[in-house]
């Protein structure tokens, strides 16, 4: 449950961040938190392989920004995707979710054998994420909201029981590329801006 509020508060951190370089920041806490949150279920290698494609996207995003003073002011579109996502969050929780039981009971430390948490996570992820890029002006919140989907992604197949490592390798790259469009994108914007 502690990974699941720092998971939720990193999220908003990166949501309402002005600065880019804070977001891409706020963007490997996401990630950091999401890791440890089913560090349990997962190898050395596959934890190594999404630390690794975080790593990457956030350091690609870190660097496009150039400086402290570049981002996006993200405003009521902050508001609305908070609220958005808290809804779609609780709509699919309700829906989707996979516990067998009526009753959800959530460990406040230590593993979650049910998978609730990761669930949570996941779907407050793609949620904000969507909602993100609903409410998107710029390629800096379009990129947040896509890395964000992700690492929520990244939860659910966590769940499968299914080889794990190759999914792994896959949504890390896929994680790696959107930054590297996102960094295309904002390079460019810049480039415009200052011509």
């Amino acid at each position: 449950m502690i990974a699941l509020g720092i998971v939720a508060l990193a999220t908003l951190a990166a949501n309402g961040s002005r600065q880019l370089r804070y977001s891409a920041v706020a963007l490997l806490g996401v990630s950091l938190a999401a890791n440890a949150m089913t560090a349990g279920q997962l190898t050395v290698t596959q934890l190594a392989v999404e630390g690794c494609g975080a790593l990457v996207a956030c350091g690609i995003l870190y660097v496009a920004a150039r400086d402290r003073t570049y981002g996006e002011d993200p405003g009521w579109r902050l508001w609305l995707a908070t609220i958005v996502a808290a809804a779609a969050t609780a709509a699919c929780f309700a829906t989707l979710r996979t516990a067998s039981s009526e009753t959800v009971s959530v460990p406040l430390i230590g593993e979650d054998p049910s998978g609730v948490t990761a669930q949570v996570a996941a779907f407050w992820l793609i949620s904000s994420g969507v909602a993100i890029l609903v409410t998107a002006q710029t390629p800096v919140r379009g990129s947040l909201g896509a890395i964000l989907m992700i690492t929520g992604v990244e939860l659910l197949v966590r769940l499968l029981t299914v080889p794990q490592l190759g999914l792994s390798l896959l949504l890390g790259w896929v994680e790696v590329v959107i930054a590297l469009a996102g960094g295309f994108l904002i390079v460019n914007e810049r480039v415009v801006r200052e011509n």
